[in-house]
């Protein structure tokens, strides 16, 4: 008696984590396309296919967890010479705090954001970074438009340039709204 209890017990376990590992599953992929990203780029070159991360469209969790903030990597690749490579972001607001980390690049300073050993053709960094959003851009509609620059930190050239932009999806009063609202 006592072991068919167990079985039932067991069962109902196993059919909960399958029903919390489905639900978290269809939460990642309905959500958390615009909290974070995860892309990859090849160096030198002309152009990159832009970031584009959702603010106010995040989910329950994120907005426990994480409010006001979103993140993500961006793996590069060097297809051409020898370099050294430096990161800079270009358009950063005021009010927009970039928390910046790279635990799998070697050699990488935070203090100057290069990294400080010579890539070459095939070798790969990947960057982690973390945008926190400030109260005086929450009310935006672009809170941010622009890009992050792989640069050749000896010669002082751009090797390549990812468009970075952050939407604000969530509740925003359009300015012809507001004007509108005003006139009267």
């Amino acid at each position: 008696m006592r072991s068919g209890r167990n079985l039932i017990r067991y069962g109902l376990w196993s059919v909960l984590g399958i029903a919390l590992a489905a639900s978290l599953g269809t939460y990642h992929r309905d959500v958390r396309g615009g909290e974070s990203y995860h892309q990859f780029y090849k160096f030198p070159k002309g152009g990159a296919r832009p970031v584009i991360l959702k603010y106010g469209d995040d989910g329950i969790l994120h907005g426990l967890i994480s409010p006001h903030s979103m993140g993500g990597m961006l793996g590069l690749t060097n297809t051409g010479g020898p370099v050294r490579v430096r990161l800079r972001l270009v358009g950063v607001p005021e009010g927009l705090t970039i928390h910046w980390e790279n635990s799998h690049t070697r050699n990488f300073n935070l203090a100057t954001r290069t990294v400080e050993r010579i890539l070459n053709r095939g070798d790969s960094i990947s960057v982690h970074h973390t945008f926190y959003v400030g109260k005086n851009l929450r009310q935006r509609k672009v809170i941010f438009n622009g890009g992050l620059q792989i640069l050749d930190d000896v010669r002082g050239t751009t090797l390549l340039t990812v468009p970075i932009r952050i939407l604000n999806t969530g509740n925003v009063e359009s300015p012809a709204k507001e004007e509108s609202c005003h006139e009267r």
